[in-house]
């Protein structure tokens, strides 16, 4: 092909990327929806993803072998036009057919099942674009690492910006989760009308140039980029995981750290292409620089801590040198290792799609199993330093390896000074409360980490305050508000017997529920396990609420998503449901403030059921309105303006009925609070307003918080 259509393919491939990333990004959160936000969930979601990808590199490379050069790119415009044909059905396939094909498919294996199936058109065509365009690219075999790495390059360049599209509010935030997803498979229908329109532009013109047998590659090289797919995935967990204490926790923050990871790919896969040729030995400077990303990876974190204690409360440090510091060297590095393993194996046009396919396919099982191990192994087990450690390890033996096996000159002194420098950094990290300490804004005490969170205690004005992924939470001894949140739905109510309450977090609210001697059993759901732990060794310790709480055979903990738990649970009824969940603004807040989700738990009340949830915002409370038949907002007037209030939503009219209310608090367990909050608590309920549904102005139907477009979380724009 010329120059003019061997450019325009490139910047397809980057459109294809932008595509990808949208749709990678929008289908996890569609398929949250259904299948929960809890660890095994997101961890089903992600591996049944990337294994689609593998399998399409695999297929793809063996496909784009069979095929002349212009058959190869007629192949990835088909592929791309069937992917943007899927991603305008795919909300439809995710959120609306899932829910009725996930009864068949139970337990986690299942879960993973469904996800491969309902993902797989689309993933194995898009793991497959690459070796098929790179087959209609590359004219000679000299030009394999360069191009496939350029290639590789751009598509990595496109997802960074794919990425930065979901950072922020610019586009979630005016289109909503499903009109992003349209754009991107609008996106994928442009790629494949160009790349027709290129093959239109180049019939006719010079002829395919023969190619020569070859050897089949190492499978060496193969296992090894296996490997590093392994590490650096892992990787990317553990380092996100330690930004997003370092930051300030949104529903943008992994969009925007992905878009830095991607960026430093990219640059790195496009300088990687410059030099895949000029290097004296590709085999040398591959393995060198996995012992450099080694190294990297433990310096970033070390320079990020050793740094929080001095800079830790800058924003410019939180959010823009921190984050440069962890994954920009790493990853460009990183970067530069794909088109230097193609310049090794892809010595041959006539094995070029299989050699690419099956890198790629080595490097994403890897990718599969460094999630699964990082998620459900390493960090519940071993905690973040440790981890690091670990995959970083990983890379310094296959490195080491890779330079002794090949025994270039100077490869054992460059060997051990690697695996010296390593040591030290390995040495110097800090572990459990020396890593996280500093990166918490205030003092912490005590750390628990597991696979879902880091959840952390820490002193703050006389009580113990909980901090979850860094952002404090309510603490110990309990406030009044979070107990007049538990309290409120258990007075209203005439008889509460059985209560769900979604949201352990400091054990306020359950501890409310609980002082109610008419309720016999309160199911408590929290989708961090570490709360529970950490908030057991308190109440051992010496705090009276918590031993109360524990200790009361009434409440069962059930460690998973709240919303996933309701949809488990179609048989069941309480007489209240109480959530104590996320600030709007935080990451996949919205699944609980959305109308859908405020129909399912109406759907799981008793007939004289009620919901109670405090009011974040005006939008939710209009949204929570829009679909109980009675809402209200439970206030005192001796409570300042500023004071969080209560909603509460019912099937039936809510009678206010203050001599019924003092005379249940009476009958409470309340005399075990402190005598201060008890008078707070007695004057609240016997000056209680409720203040109907006029309380806020309208908004618009379109305007209300929806599964697909939770406004409140994505922004008001």
């Amino acid at each position: 092909m010329r120059r003019p259509a061997v450019i325009t393919l490139h910047a397809v491939f980057i459109l294809s990327g932008i595509s990808a990333l949208i749709f990678q990004a929008g289908w996890q959160r569609v398929l949250s929806l259904n299948a929960g936000m809890d660890l095994f969930s997101v961890t089903t979601v992600v591996a049944a993803f990337m294994l689609g990808l593998g399998v399409g590199s695999l297929a793809g490379g063996w496909l784009a072998d069979r095929l002349s050069s212009v058959a190869a790119v007629r192949a990835y415009a088909a592929a791309e036009l069937v992917i943007g044909l899927f991603g305008l059905s795919s909300v439809w396939i995710l959120y609306e057919l899932y829910p009725r094909l996930a009864p068949w498919f139970p337990g986690t294996f299942g879960a993973f099942a469904l996800h491969f199936l309902a993902l797989l058109v689309p993933t194995v065509l898009m793991g497959a674009t690459l070796p098929l365009l790179a087959r209609g690219v590359v004219e000679r075999a000299e030009e394999t690492g360069p191009l496939v790495g350029r290639l590789y390059a751009v598509n990595t360049v496109g997802a960074a910006l794919g990425a930065l599209a979901m950072s922020g509010g610019w586009v979630l935030g005016r289109v909503g989760l499903d009109g992003s997803i349209r754009a991107a498979a609008s996106l994928n229908l442009v790629c494949a009308v160009l790349a027709f329109v290129v093959l239109r532009a180049s019939h006719g013109q010079a002829p395919e140039a023969a190619v020569e047998d070859a050897p089949r590659p190492r499978a060496f090289l193969i296992a090894v980029y296996g490997a590093t797919g392994f590490a650096c995935l892992g990787l990317e967990i553990v380092w996100f995981r330690l930004l997003n204490v370092v930051g300030l926790s949104s529903t943008y923050t992994f969009s925007r750290l992905l878009f830095l990871y991607l960026v430093g790919l990219g640059a790195g896969a496009a300088l990687g292409s410059r030099l895949a040729r000029r290097v004296k030995s590709a085999t040398n400077a591959f393995f060198t620089l996995q012992l450099a990303i080694a190294f990297l990876a433990l310096a970033g974190p070390f320079v990020v801590v050793s740094s929080a204690t001095r800079y830790g409360a800058e924003p410019w440090f939180r959010d823009g040198v921190a984050p440069l510091l962890v994954l920009l060297a790493p990853t460009i590095l990183m970067g530069m290792g794909f088109p230097l393993m193609q310049h090794l194996l892809g010595s041959s046009l006539s094995r070029l799609g299989r050699t690419t396919g099956l890198l790629l396919f080595a490097n994403t099982l890897g990718c599969v199993a460094g999630s699964l191990c990082a998620g459900f192994l390493l960090l519940d087990r071993l905690g973040t330093p440790v981890t690091l450690c670990i995959f970083g390890g990983v890379l310094a033996a296959v490195g080491a390896t890779g330079l002794l096996k090949e025994r270039e000159p100077g490869a054992t002194a460059r060997t051990l000074v690697g695996l010296a420098i390593f040591i030290v950094a390995v040495v110097a990290l800090p572990r459990g409360l020396g890593f996280w300490g500093p990166l918490h804004e205030r003092p912490i005490d005590e750390v628990h980490e597991d696979g879902a969170c880091l959840t952390a205690l820490g002193p703050r004005e006389n009580a113990r305050h909980l901090y979850i992924s860094g952002e404090i939470q309510n603490g110990v001894p309990f406030d009044e508000f979070h107990v007049r949140l538990g309290l409120v739905p258990m007075v209203l109510h005439p008889s509460p017997k059985r209560v769900l309450v979604i949201g352990l977090g400091a054990g306020s609210t359950a501890y409310a529920v609980a002082l109610d001697p008419r309720v016999e059993t309160i199911d408590c759901v929290e989708i961090c396990p570490g709360e529970a732990t950490l908030l057991k060794r308190l109440a051992a310790s010496g705090s009276a609420e918590l031993a109360q709480l524990f200790a009361d055979p009434r409440l069962r903990l059930h460690f998973t998503d709240g919303r996933k738990y309701l949809l488990e649970h179609p048989d069941q009824r309480w007489d209240a449901i109480v959530t104590d969940t996320l600030l709007t603004q935080w990451s996949h807040s919205g699944s609980l403030y959305s109308q859908e989700f405020y129909r399912l738990a109406r759907s799981r009340l008793a007939d004289d059921g009620l919901f109670a949830q405090w009011e974040p915002s005006p939008r939710v409370y209009r949204t929570l309105a829009s679909v109980f038949p009675d809402t209200h907002v439970v206030h005192a007037p001796h409570l300042d303006n500023n004071s969080p209030r209560v909603m509460v939503a019912t099937q039936k009219p809510l009678p206010m009925d203050l001599a019924a209310f003092t005379e249940r608090l009476d009958r409470t367990n309340h005399a075990s609070v402190p005598l201060a909050m008890q008078a707070q608590l007695r004057t609240f309920f016997s000056t209680a307003q409720a203040w109907p549904e006029t309380y806020h102005l309208a908004f618009p139907p379109d305007q209300l918080n929806r599964d697909l477009f939770p406004r409140d979380e994505y922004g008001n724009w």
